[in-house]
């Protein structure tokens, strides 16, 4: 079985921001660089699963892997998806009494010191390891990855984990995914770094039938950066982020912020009609100082 995080192969994009022309509350500028610092740990998760899907026979249950014996590491080139990029993927078996029980597989992904324009137009330098492992009762992989990143020359470095399982009485994929990540800007001094603990459910798709993955996720997040800015980011239990395979950001779902000087703001995502993938998300912060409530559309330059 191929690792089931491959449905993420189109990833969700980084965003930029065009604003309205009034100045938006400083709770909403905080709620939307946290939106920001999310969807740039999405990007490279999706940059990850890009890999897997060029690579999808290191994915297989070791077991049946003939390729894996009892002589220990094997090191192979992967294939690769930008041109400037070289993948060194190590096999190494876990042996039962001769037998392979399971295995561990370590990709790293290096993309060079001068990098190359990826065809999402991205330039990309640094590398991406992860390191895989066979979880045999769900049949599936966990991966935790260290990135020292650069995308179009902003420097993201961090790990992330993401441990596979089965989920309720149809044995759902599921994930458990936690990130940590610091992103820091071309001036080398403004950073933004978020804490991220959220689980994965595919709810449309197991068993590879239908082409369009869909997948329900919940959890948290924490956000700091070098403003001074703090704030957490929590997504509704009863309206959980909904992202589609065939959709570059999250199609539906709200999210709670709640800013240092304990402002609450939500984030909504939603699309005008079933066909269509939403453009931007809602900011919206309630009454105070005898205003009224107000709404912050942002939309997605992708």
């Amino acid at each position: 079985m191929i690792f089931t995080a491959l449905a993420f192969v189109i990833g969700i994009a980084v965003i930029s921001c065009t604003k309205q022309s009034t100045t938006p509350d400083p709770a909403i500028t905080t709620a939307t660089d946290i939106v920001l610092a999310d969807n740039a740990a999405n990007d490279i998760s999706g940059t990850i699963d890009s890999y897997e899907a060029v690579n999808p026979t290191q994915f297989v249950d070791p077991a049946t892997f003939k390729a894996l014996s009892a002589d220990g590491p094997t090191t192979i080139l992967g294939a690769h998806v930008d041109n400037c990029a070289i993948v060194t993927i190590v096999r190494t078996p876990t042996m039962t009494a001769n037998v392979v029980t399971g295995a561990t597989l370590s990709i790293k992904i290096d993309f060079g010191t001068i990098g190359c324009v990826g065809k999402d137009g991205k330039a990309r330098r640094g590398t991406i390891t992860s390191i895989y492992t066979w979880v045999k009762e769900a049949a599936g992989w966990s991966r935790v990855s260290t990135i020292d990143l650069f995308v179009s020359d902003i420097h993201h470095v961090g790990t992330q984990t993401m441990t596979y399982s089965l989920f309720g009485p149809n044995k759902h994929a599921y994930f458990t995914e936690s990130t940590s990540l610091k992103v820091t800007q071309k001036d080398n001094t403004t950073w933004s770094n978020l804490v991220s603990n959220r689980t994965r459910e595919l709810i449309e798709g197991n068993g590879g039938v239908n082409p369009v993955k869909i997948w329900k996720i919940n959890g948290s997040s924490s956000f700091s950066n070098s403003a001074g800015e703090t704030a957490t980011h929590t997504i509704s239990a009863t309206d959980p982020l909904i992202k589609r395979s065939d959709c570059k950001t999250f199609t539906s779902g709200t999210v709670t912020t709640v800013n240092k000087a304990n402002v609450t703001t939500t984030v909504t995502y939603a699309v005008v009609t079933p066909a269509t993938c939403p453009d931007g998300f809602t900011v919206t912060i309630p009454p105070k100082n005898g205003k009224g409530e107000m709404h912050w559309f942002i939309k997605f330059k992708i």
